[in-house]
């Protein structure tokens, strides 16, 4: 069932943190405002946090480049932030 990470916006804003637990995984994507194409200027940093409570990116979701979509596998507290501009939310599968 997918579930929204971060609602449709154009201003910079962090999500709420999503665990990934040993063993499992998480699909994530871009997601344009009512199904429309995700804009080329939508930016989405994936970030993972570390024991000292500070979020280090580890990836990134962008329009531009083509890469809407990743899963990931490995066990952590992640937090996607969007870059303002591009329209965009983010979504899991």
């Amino acid at each position: 069932m997918a579930t929204q990470i971060l609602a449709v916006g154009t201003n910079a804003l962090s999500s709420s943190d999503v665990t990934v637990t040993s063993g499992s995984s998480l699909t994530v994507a871009l997601k344009g405002d009512n199904g429309a194409r995700v804009n080329s200027g939508a930016v989405v940093k994936i970030e993972l946090k570390a024991d000292d409570g500070n979020y280090y990116e580890v990836g990134e979701l962008s329009g531009y480049t083509g890469k809407t979509g990743t899963m990931i596998d490995a066990p952590g507290t992640y937090r996607f932030s969007r870059i303002a501009g591009g329209a965009c939310g983010v979504f899991s599968a």
